[in-house]
Parts: structure tokens; C-alpha cells; sequence
């Protein structure tokens, strides 16, 4: 996660589509193997959302078929690799450490993953002056909309690049003259009013800018659980949860007032190949097996996004260096999400819509056969579960190893760094990159033996 964000962690002690909508959908099983082209499973419910999701997966112990259903999939196991993979595999840019050439970082980077054959980015509309600083003058005003980053050159020109989904990271609207009360990261005392209008605006804006494009635009948040409980420094984790009705009650309206001006937009921008979601993103799911309230027990089901993003981190058992057990894992955390969450997309078994917002290891801290096995778990649980989009962290570390906080001089070295990287400081691809571009050279076959 970006520097700015670890600082917000450590300060802290969720009827069929029109067939524009293309690659935004999600395959049956029997779909999945036998096709080369998404379309059309991925199901907008409407009003009636609630009844066309009684299928959600128990969060009980993992059937044995599913298990095997897993590992099968799992493609340094023969598991066959979708033929679209490269529209669903993306990666993060933002707040990275090093640069390699003289353009615009934000520019730099988007033509990067490009390059790598990766169909997707996400990026921050956020802090941008950290975000994205090498070679970067934003010259922005402080009271910048979300409309106003979207027009600027820099966010103009990552978005030409033929991607086929662009996540954007929204943070919550300030109020002006008021500052967010100690303790919450977002204002519980806001009608959200400033955050529906700009979320309306940027909606409408995509649509109308980008309306000849086949792409997805998915507008979320960071990391759910840290904002819930914002303030709370180490107490959350020891049974202590301040003024939990209240956050609870600010997130449900923040999100709601978040959807609400995506769904206005659709309703009135004419159709056109452009589409754009809300999505809801959470990431300390197992905390609630704890007894823990997390957004994803105490928010979800009284919400109804477009789809739930979860950064998985809490699934993939890096401490176990295991791929089966990060493929049960991501299994497990997947179905507790889809047990408690309602979302206005489902996909083709009726569950709601979720999608991997981060996932990656640090490839200088674990071994390199320990990466690709795990990757591999859990590509082979987000493969049998037909997740459509899949969102890598980073392309460039933004984290040191000694967890110092240094100045970004541009000139890292790898040895001090952790590697949440897909690129090296020296320009050779990490262990990951190479494991999903072996994927991506083999799409719609088997790897070979």
C-alpha cells in the first residue's frame, strides 16, 4: 500500500446486462472452459437485487468438490488458462520509490503495464504530489474536484492507454471549514451530499469522454476495515470498538451516497461502451470470525454496490508459504464476503460481484518458489471462482525494507526495498511478473508440462 496510506494505518494504533457491457462479465464454469470471449453472465438485479442472490456461499468449512475444484484449476497444475486473462489481470501504480524514464511518472507507469501485457490499472486520486512526483508538476487547486483530476494531462493520458478496466481510488469528499473528527477517517457529522455530486460528475464524465471505448471504470475506496476503524491504534483488536453505531451509520450513508451518483449518471448519460461501477472495498474479513465487528459484517448488508473489492492480503497465509492453503484461504474469505454482501451485479451462479482490489507479495522477504506457489493457489481459487478482475500490487515497490522513512530519492536499491514490485529498481520483472506473463503467453491453453 502507498506510503501515505501506511502512515493512515499506523496513526490508526460490497436481468442480464446490455451486450455493451462485454468483458465486464463474469463466465458459468461450463462457459468458462469451453470459450474464448466473456459476455453476458455478469447480471445486473435491478431493484429486485436481494432475490436473485439466495445462492451465497456458506462461510462454513470448505466442501471437499470445491477443493478440488481449486486446485484443478490451478494452472502450474494444468489448470487451463482463461483466453481473456490479459483483460482481467491488472496492477496498482502509485507512490513508487524508483523511475526509469523522463516522462510524467503517472504517464511512465501506465504505459509500463501496458507493456507488460496487463488489460487493467488501478490509480489514486489522491495526495498526487507523493503519488506521483518524478517529472510531475500537478499545479493543482486545493479545492481540485474529482472531474478536475480526471481533465488534468496527466490522468488524460493514462486513461488513452488501451486499458480495458482503470480502477480509481476516491477518498471521501472534505467539508469545507471542517476538519474529520478525531478518531474517523472519514466525517460521520457529512451528509455526503459534496461526495454523491462529485462522484455523479466524474461518472457522467467518464461515460460521456470515454463512451466510444470498451472499458470499465471502477470508482472505490482504500481499504474499508482501516477507515472503519480509524483511530482506534491496537484497542479494535482487543474488544474495543469506539462509537461502532456511528461509523457503522457514517459508512452506510458514505457508500450509499456513493452509488447513488453512479447510478444517477448511468440513468443519464446515453449507453454507450463505456460503463462505470462502485465498488466497496474491504480487507480484514477474517477479523470477523474473531467476533471483530469488519465492514464486511456490520456494513455489507445494509448496502447494495455495484461490486465488492476486497484487498486480499488477510487470505493469501504468507506466513504459511503454502499455495493450497492460500487457495483455501482466498476460497474461505471470498465466500464469507459473499454471505453477508448484496450487490447490484451478480455473477453467473447468482453470487454477488466482488473482484481482487490488491493482492502481492514481498519478493525480497519471501523465497521465490514460495511466490509462484502461492500465486498459484490463489490464482486457481480466483480462476474457479470466475473472478473478473484481478488487481496486483504494485508495479514499482513503494515500501523499504527497514520500513524507514526515508526520502524518495528515485534511485533505489533493490536490497532495500520489500518487492512489492512487478519491475525491479534495475528493470528486470520479479518473480510474479514472470509467473503471469508465462500465464499470459499461454492464454486460452494449458501451461506445458
Amino acid at each position: 500500500m502507498p506510503t501515505s496510506e501506511l502512515e493512515a494505518v499506523s496513526a490508526m494504533e460490497t436481468a442480464p446486462l446490455p451486450p455493451s457491457l462485454g468483458h465486464a462479465a463474469v463466465w458459468s464454469r461450463r462457459e468458462f472452459l469451453r470459450t474464448a470471449a466473456l459476455g453476458g453472465a455478469l447480471v445486473s438485479t435491478g431493484a429486485a437485487g436481494a432475490s436473485h442472490q439466495g445462492r451465497t456461499p456458506s462461510p462454513g468449512p470448505l466442501d471437499p468438490t470445491t477443493l478440488k475444484r481449486m486446485a484443478a484449476a490451478r494452472p502450474l497444475r494444468g489448470g487451463l488458462i482463461p483466453a481473456d486473462l490479459s483483460r482481467r489481470l491488472a496492477t496498482a501504480h502509485v507512490s513508487g520509490r524508483y523511475h526509469f524514464t523522463s516522462k510524467p511518472f503517472l504517464q511512465e507507469g501506465a504505459e509500463r503495464v501496458h507493456a507488460l501485457g496487463l488489460g487493467g490499472i488501478k490509480l489514486w486520486f489522491d495526495a498526487l504530489e507523493r503519488a506521483y512526483r518524478f517529472n510531475s508538476d500537478w499545479r493543482l487547486p486545493a479545492d481540485a474536484t474529482y472531474v478536475d483530476l480526471a481533465r488534468h494531462t496527466y490522468f488524460r493520458d493514462a486513461f488513452e492507454v488501451p486499458f480495458s478496466v482503470i480502477a480509481l481510488e476516491l477518498y471521501d469528499v472534505p467539508v469545507p471549514g471542517r476538519k474529520k473528527p478525531k478518531g474517523h477517517m472519514i466525517d460521520p457529522e457529512s451528509d455526503f451530499h459534496a461526495d454523491e455530486s462529485q462522484t455523479y460528475d466524474l461518472a457522467c464524465h467518464l461515460l460521456r469522454t470515454y463512451r466510444e471505448r470498451d472499458v470499465t471504470f471502477l470508482l472505490q475506496n482504500w481499504e474499508g476495515d482501516w477507515m472503519f476503524r480509524g483511530g482506534t491504534s491496537n484497542d479494535w483488536m482487543k474488544g474495543t470498538y469506539p462509537e461502532l453505531e456511528r461509523r457503522i451509520d457514517a459508512f452506510v450513508r458514505w457508500f450509499t451516497a456513493r452509488q447513488r451518483g453512479v447510478e444517477r449518471a448511468r440513468a443519464d448519460v446515453e449507453a454507450g461502451r463505456c460503463r462505470v461501477f462502485h465498488a466497496v472495498e474491504v480487507n480484514r474479513v477474517f477479523d470477523l470470525k474473531a467476533g471483530h465487528p469488519t465492514v464486511t459484517s456490520h456494513v455489507l448488508p445494509k448496502l447494495r454496490p455495484d461490486f465488492i473489492s476486497w484487498s486480499c492480503y488477510d487470505g493469501l497465509r504468507t506466513d504459511k508459504r503454502d499455495g493450497d492453503l492460500t487457495g483455501q484461504a482466498m476460497t474461505e474469505g471470498m465466500n464469507l464476503i459473499q454471505h453477508y454482501a448484496r450487490t447490484v451485479q451478480v455473477d453467473a451462479e447468482g453470487r454477488p460481484a466482488l473482484y481482487i482490489g490488491e493482492i502481492g507479495f514481498p519478493e525480497q522477504v519471501v523465497p521465490a518458489a514460495a511466490v509462484m506457489d502461492m500465486m498459484d493457489g490463489a490464482m486457481g481459487a480466483l480462476l474457479e471462482r470466475q473472478v473478473p478482475y484481478v488487481f496486483h500490487w504494485e508495479l514499482y515497490c513503494n515500501e523499504r525494507r527497514d520500513g524507514a522513512r526515508v526520502a524518495v530519492t528515485g534511485a533505489e536499491r533493490a536490497e532495500d526495498l520489500r518487492g512489492f514490485w512487478l519491475v525491479r529498481p534495475d528493470g528486470t520483472l520479479g518473480h510474479t511478473a514472470e509467473y503471469l506473463r508465462n500465464l499470459l503467453a499461454h492464454a486460452g491453453r494449458r501451461l506445458p508440462v
